[in-house]
């Protein structure tokens, strides 16, 4: 697999693990996953970030024409882990958490976007995901479970 060389230059992540497997209990299932890098979230708990969840990401994006500049912007992962503006659970799969900060883009004008990282949480934390809200606001059926201080307005 192909790593954009960005991902792996990021600062504030552990790659001691780099390409050792994982396997993370989804729906009862095992599923295996290879490590890129590993960080700790706006909790201070460990996730992971896989390959497996990098062509999720890409393969998911690209089907979305509008959302695939996303795929610029993956290094932005640790930082909206960290230090998000809201955190939310899903109330459809209460595993799947989203986690959400502001960030602007360059286009022809400077525009700015909630970008939303989903995280699986089961018996380990990965990253299951990264798209652009929809209208800047946190999906409708998610419980929120933390706002920062600009993370009001994107709520509904």
């Amino acid at each position: 697999m192909i790593i954009a060389p960005k991902l792996l230059r990021l600062k504030n992540v552990d790659y001691t693990r780099r390409g050792e497997t994982v396997t993370i209990i989804l729906d009862g299932e095992p599923r295996q996953q290879t490590v890129i890098f590993s960080g700790n979230d706006y909790w201070d708990e460990r996730y992971y970030f896989t390959e497996e969840g990098l062509r999720y990401i890409q393969d998911s994006r690209r089907r979305r024409p509008w959302q695939e500049f996303v795929l610029d912007h993956l290094d932005k992962i640790p930082s909206i882990l960290k230090a998000p503006d809201v955190v939310g659970r899903s109330i459809i799969d209460p595993s799947s958490h989203v986690y959400g900060k502001e960030f602007s883009r360059r286009t022809s004008q400077r525009t700015r976007h909630l970008f939303i990282a989903v995280l699986k949480k089961t018996n380990i934390n990965v990253v299951w995901n990264l798209y652009c809200a929809e209208e800047n606001h946190v999906p409708h059926e998610t419980e929120i479970l933390h706002v920062g201080k600009s993370g009001q307005k994107f709520l509904r």
